[in-house]
């Protein structure tokens, strides 16, 4: 038995250890794990660990000390500065999650993008001489130009100029694994005092001069989770107020600003992403008319008009009459409440009703516009704008959520990842004006918290090995460095039934066992 678990470690799978915050929140390295005294909501922030070159030798205290800059990213309640002692302000420090990687599967079948992958790091090899294990999200192929733009990820041939490069849609079970909470309507805060700051505000608004929505009480605070619409005979449309509950952190809720990364991003920049999600469940008791949504990005309305039995479509610049994009179709219908996701993502927009994807557009359909991004109009774009409307009926929608794409920095980073002064822009790889160029056996990955990590954007050095005939430009791993596809959390974060208990978390956390996408 024992030689069969040794010959399965060595050829089939092996066990890892997350020891930093460059996945989160997808892989949690060292963190701290708070729970918003306002709304409840539950999150991670990053813990900033020493590691030696095995990733499994950690250095972690037990509680993560005096912390001043954290925020709810649900209700944006900033979490006050505490004495260490008060476990619910200084909660203790758990390890990273444990995850098992498939070993040799890349010489059966070609590593694919958006894989989750373990590699001996080709960065700072001073240091780690090519034997410390990184885990990335792969970007880039063998033979491929990598280019990010405005947060998304564009590819095309090597060589291909940067106008031919096309934008990378996720596959479903990976841009779901890549959503990031913006608005949580079951969390619903409780008023508790804010520091130099108003009390907390319903951030879903009626338009003025519409009746048939009703919130509940009129007080923010007491608003039901359940918003419910009463007009047969008119319309009325409700708005996501983005600078609702926004404090120092950011100016709008719709940035990429990540409550990981709280203390580590303080005066930070941050970027407007269009990239939405909106998820509820809608309950139509009677009544004929639509309910529609909207989605905008960059100027453009995404209308979903959703009736009894049939969804479609529409899109409307600016001023213009609405286009249908996509025409009626029918949809499962079922008893009782049914789930809507509207979404999107990579210039693809998704209405996904019960689980089925019943509308999606294609890329002749809807694309970016490369020369306008190219020319930096992104920068002066609106933000995002997000509506839900009703009409003739009598309806209830409930588990209101709305959420946002992960955004690529191309920027630089909000933290020094190199650690030996700062970095400067021709230092940035895989930009407009530095596109990664990646030949036979090379590929290129990115951490999924792009403001923390570092990797092939910003690796120094290239890769020497003379007597392994290698030779591999800064920002690249080599074919021969990649370890395998990480693909199962076995051992998240020990749970603590009480977070004030000196009783060590000896019990995996088994709601967090999961599937790496």
């Amino acid at each position: 038995a024992f030689i069969l678990a040794f010959i399965f470690r060595a050829f089939v799978v092996e066990a890892f250890v997350i020891p930093t915050g460059s996945m989160a929140p997808t892989l949690l390295g060292a963190h701290m794990r708070f729970r918003c005294p306002d709304c409840g909501y539950e999150f991670d922030t990053n813990f900033n660990v020493n590691s030696s070159g095995s990733s499994d030798d950690l250095d972690i205290p037990k509680t993560g000390g005096r912390h001043e800059n954290i925020f709810c990213p649900n209700c944006g309640y900033h979490l006050p500065a505490a004495e260490p002692t008060d476990p619910a302000y200084n909660p203790f420090v758990r390890y990273g999650d444990r995850i098992l990687v498939l070993k040799y599967l890349y010489l059966l079948k070609d590593p694919q993008r958006w894989d989750v992958v373990v590699f001996k790091s080709p960065d700072r090899p001073d240091v780690y001489d090519y034997t410390q294990n990184y885990i990335k999200r792969l970007i880039g192929k063998p033979g491929e130009s990598i280019m990010i733009l405005d947060g998304d990820i564009y590819a095309g041939p090597k060589g291909a100029p940067r106008d031919r490069l096309q934008v990378q849609t996720k596959p479903r079970e990976v841009q779901e694994s890549l959503w990031r909470v913006i608005h949580d309507s079951d969390y619903r805060p409780h008023g508790v005092p804010r520091i130099n700051a108003p009390a907390y505000r319903e951030p879903w608004t009626p338009r003025s001069g519409q009746s048939g929505w009703d919130f509940g009480p009129t007080n923010n605070v007491a608003a039901e989770r359940v918003f419910k619409f009463d007009n047969l005979t008119g319309s009325g449309e409700i708005f996501f107020n983005d600078g609702a509950n926004t404090q120092q952190t950011r100016s709008s809720t719709f940035s990429d600003w990540l409550a990981y990364d709280s203390e580590a991003g303080r005066g930070s920049k941050w970027n407007l992403v269009g990239d939405l999600k909106l998820k509820f469940f809608y309950d139509r008791k009677t009544g004929d008319g639509p309910l529609r949504l909207t989605l905008s990005k960059r100027g453009q309305n995404f209308v979903a008009e959703i009736g009894k039995t049939t969804a479609r479509l529409l899109l409307a610049d600016g001023n213009d009459q609405p286009q249908e994009l996509i025409p009626a179709t029918e949809f499962p219908s079922r008893s009782g409440p049914m789930s809507i996701e509207f979404s999107n993502a990579d210039y693809q927009v998704t209405v996904r009703i019960n689980d089925r994807d019943v509308l999606q557009t294609t890329p002749q359909q809807y694309a970016p516009d490369l020369a306008a991004l190219l020319a930096g109009s992104g920068a002066d774009a609106p933000a995002p704008e997000v509506r839900i409307s009703a009409a003739n009926q009598q309806a209830a929608l409930s588990h209101i959520s709305l959420w946002r794409d992960i955004y690529y920095l191309s920027d630089g980073p909000r933290v020094d990842v190199r650690r030996n002064g700062r970095l400067t822009p021709e230092d940035f790889r895989g930009t407009a004006d530095n596109i990664m160029q990646l030949n036979d056996d090379e590929f290129f990955t990115l951490g999924d918290n792009s403001q923390i990590s570092g990797d092939g954007r910003y690796w120094q050095e290239p890769t020497v090995l003379p007597y392994e005939g290698l030779n591999v430009d800064p920002g690249k791993v080599p074919a021969r460095f990649m370890l395998g596809k990480a693909f199962f959390v076995y051992w998240p974060a020990g749970y603590r039934p009480f977070e004030s208990s000196t009783v060590p978390a000896v019990v995996p956390n088994f709601g967090d066992m999961r599937f790496i996408h």
